[in-house]
């Protein structure tokens, strides 16, 4: 049997909500990763405070209080 047929039929077996959530998971698929894309992706500290600092925002007065988090 082929994988595609194997999957169609796996994906019949799924609710009508979840066969959604697979054809989203194939367009991910279909648009793919472009390397430049990964590489540009901050990775250290330093790079991830100067991509939020490029917003502009301004967090001053910002406290995490962990008693409010759910």
């Amino acid at each position: 049997m082929e994988y595609s047929n194997i999957i169609a039929h796996e994906v019949e077996l799924l609710p009508p909500e979840k066969q959604v959530e697979i054809l989203d998971f194939i367009a991910f698929l279909k648009v793919g990763y472009l390397p430049a894309e990964i590489a540009s992706v901050p990775k250290t500290a330093g790079e991830i405070e100067a991509f939020f600092r490029s917003f502009n925002v301004d967090i001053s007065g910002y406290k995490f209080d962990r008693d409010d988090v759910v």
